[in-house]
């Protein structure tokens, strides 16, 4: 299979490329080690990404939240334009490829559990931007343009390497950075809880996403991934007996706000019919972020 897949230096896209190994795989970001360097906010290149010989798109490219929320102008141009130029690039090819969207449960505001039935009302632009990006796969599947799947994404866990502008940002850090011998300020409250899942069942499910059969899905393509629930304090729980870095808690008024108004814990029974794998504890996404970890360092 001929793949393209952007936003391939980043956390998820590095990890999927990898696990492409075997396909043709066309991977491009804004920057290294992408082998194809460019920016998706640009029209031009982004509808230079599309020909007739692909057989799949992994759109996973974006401004995470607290990027979007800062910049609006810049968060629009890649989490919903670059989406547009893209599909109509697929329109235009006369060509119908997979095409695979990484959402996120940033559509969702002000619940605390989110399941397949949970109305949408997003608090961030991030969030809203995905939510339009979700409603043009379903019309360009619908026109036959595409076969689309979006993915509404919990926090992804852990993410390695320093900081971002993703507001959930810490629930990564605050495992990451103890394990690595360095001492964290956490921003939110001991207390505060997040829906979550590892890295490893997000690429799975991406993969699983593309191989689905389209009369499984049917006509509504957006799905929603199961995300344990988890505390910032027991996050810490987890890991400080073997941490050689400490963790304060001092709550950074903004950033607590909204993660009060985030999801704390989705079940998607649609996702679990159709064989969507899913995290079944912290205690396994911090294991298997270790056992990663010792094998890239290995």
């Amino acid at each position: 299979m001929r793949i393209l897949v952007t936003g391939a230096a980043g956390y998820i896209g590095s990890a999927l490329v990898k696990a492409l190994d075997g396909h043709e795989v066309v991977a491009t970001d804004q920057s290294p080690p992408a082998p194809i360097i460019g920016n998706l906010a640009y029209p031009q290149f982004a509808r230079s990404l599309i020909t007739p010989q692909l057989d799949a798109v992994f759109h996973l490219a974006s401004l995470v939240s607290g990027g979007a929320e800062q910049n609006f102008e810049l968060g629009m141009k890649v989490n919903l334009d670059a989406t547009r130029d893209l599909l109509e690039a697929c329109r235009l090819a006369g060509h119908c490829p997979k095409f695979v969207f990484a959402s996120s449960i940033a559509v969702y505001g002000g619940v605390d559990e989110v399941n397949d039935e949970t109305p949408t009302a997003p608090r961030l632009s991030y969030g809203a931007q995905k939510l339009m990006g979700e409603v043009l796969i379903d019309d360009y599947t619908r026109r036959g343009y595409i076969d689309g799947r979006a993915l509404r994404l919990p926090a992804v866990l852990v993410r390695p390497g320093g900081p971002n502008t993703a507001v959930s940002g810490w629930s990564s850090a605050i495992i990451r950075e103890p394990l690595a011998g360095r001492d964290y300020v956490c921003p939110v409250a001991p207390e505060t809880r997040l829906a979550c899942i590892s890295l490893n069942k997000v690429v799975a499910s991406f993969l699983h996403a593309e191989r689905i059969p389209a009369e499984r899905l049917g006509k509504r393509r957006t799905l929603l991934l199961n995300g344990i629930e988890a505390s910032a304090q027991q996050m810490w729980d987890v890991v400080k007996g073997k941490a050689t870095g400490k963790v304060r808690f001092a709550p950074d008024p903004a950033v607590q706000q909204v993660m009060d108004g985030a999801p704390k814990s989705i079940f998607s029974k649609r996702s679990t019919e159709l064989g969507f794998p899913s995290s079944a504890s912290i205690e396994e996404i911090v294991r298997e972020y270790e056992e990663t970890t010792l094998a890239h360092h290995g």
